[in-house]
C-alpha cells in the first residue's frame, strides 16, 4: 500500500498538479477500478484533495504543508539557501540547488533573481541530465551505479539547437566537466538560456548535488561566462565546507 501511495505522489509535479482517474490508471498501467479505490483511500486519510466540480484530484495543503516542513529541516537545503542568496546578490541571477533523482534533475531549491527578465526557476522541476548544466555535474560525478549507462542507453532527444545529442558528444562533455571543476550550459534546454553549474561535496567527497545559475544568453557572453563559473564554483565550495568537505 505504502508503494503504490508513493506512486501516486510521484506522479504530480509541476506540469501535472491535476490527475482524473483514467489519466493516473493509465500512468500507473493499473486497472482503473483499484486505482480509484487507491485515491479515494488517499483522500480520505488526507494525501490529496478532489475538485467538487471536476473530479480530479491534487496534492492537499495538508501534504504541502509537510512537504515544506521537510524542506526547511533538510540540512543541505537549510545550509544552502544563505548561499544560493549571496549567489543572486552577487550574480543578478536565478540559483538553483539542484540534486539526482533516478536520471533526472531535480531543483530542490531556488533563489530568483529579482532582475525583471530573468530565468524562472522552478521549486521540484525536473530536468534532463543531458542537457543542463546542473545534470552534466551529477552525471559527471555520479555515485550511483549504472545512471550513466541509463541515460546513455536511450536517446538523448534535443531541446534546443545546442544540445548534445551523441553519447560521444556526451562522454567528451563530462570529461571537460571533471577536468574544470564546473559545467556549462547554452541553448541547450532552452534556445535563450544560459547557464554555470559546479559540484557541492559533503564529508566524505561525495557529490550529492550541484549549485547552479541561469541567465538569459543575452546577458552572457565569452568575456562574462568564466566571472560566473568561478562564482558558481566558490559558492558550491562554500556549501561543501558547511556540509563538512575537507579537500585532501
Amino acid at each position: 500500500m505504502i508503494g503504490q501511495t508513493m506512486r501516486v505522489l510521484r506522479l504530480f509535479g509541476p506540469q501535472r498538479r491535476e490527475l482524473g482517474v483514467t489519466e493516473a490508471a493509465a500512468l500507473l498501467d493499473r486497472p482503473k477500478s483499484s486505482v480509484s479505490r487507491l485515491l479515494r483511500t488517499m483522500e480520505a486519510e488526507g494525501f490529496l484533495a478532489r475538485d467538487p466540480d471536476t473530479g480530479r484530484f491534487r496534492l492537499s495543503l495538508g501534504l504541502a504543508a509537510l512537504g515544506e516542513v521537510a524542506r526547511a529541516s533538510t540540512s543541505m537545503q537549510r545550509l544552502a539557501r544563505p548561499v544560493l542568496e549571496e549567489l543572486v546578490e552577487s550574480t543578478g541571477e536565478t540559483s538553483n540547488l539542484v540534486v539526482l533523482d533516478g536520471t533526472e534533475a531535480v531543483n530542490v531549491e531556488v533563489v530568483r533573481s529579482s532582475r525583471a527578465v530573468h530565468h524562472v526557476g522552478v521549486l521540484g522541476r525536473r530536468l534532463p541530465l543531458h542537457a543542463t548544466a546542473a545534470g552534466k555535474v551529477l552525471l559527471a560525478w555520479a555515485s550511483t551505479p549504472g545512471v550513466l549507462d541509463r541515460v546513455l542507453c536511450g536517446p538523448l532527444p534535443r531541446l534546443a539547437s545546442r544540445t548534445l545529442t551523441s553519447r560521444g558528444a556526451l562522454e567528451a562533455e563530462l570529461a571537460r566537466v571533471r577536468e574544470q571543476g564546473h559545467a556549462l550550459a547554452w541553448a541547450e534546454l532552452e534556445e535563450e538560456l544560459a547557464a554555470a553549474s559546479a559540484p557541492v561535496r559533503d564529508h566524505r567527497g561525495a557529490v550529492v548535488a550541484a549549485i547552479t545559475t541561469s541567465a538569459p544568453i543575452s546577458r552572457l557572453n565569452e568575456t562574462t561566462r568564466p566571472a560566473l563559473a568561478r562564482k558558481v564554483m566558490a559558492a558550491a565550495g562554500r556549501l561543501s565546507d558547511a556540509l563538512g568537505h575537507r579537500p585532501g
